[in-house]
């Protein structure tokens, strides 16, 4: 369950990291927008999933 926990808290920083460098990309550019917008959302709706997750694994994790 260690390595669950480890695995997933990886997850979250790639996944915060790479929100850090998109969402200034996407909001930056100037073509379809529409596009930009759902990618941006998709991305933090994926970011809260991981954070609930981290938390479900660390609350095993003792």
């Amino acid at each position: 369950m260690q390595i669950l926990n480890t695995l997933t808290v990886l997850a979250l920083v790639v996944m915060s990291f790479a929100l850090i460098v998109a969402v200034p990309v996407l909001y930056a550019s100037n073509e379809d927008s529409g596009r930009s917008n759902r990618l941006i959302l998709l991305g933090g709706i994926a970011w809260v999933g991981l954070v609930l997750l981290n938390w479900g694994v660390s609350f095993f994790v003792v």
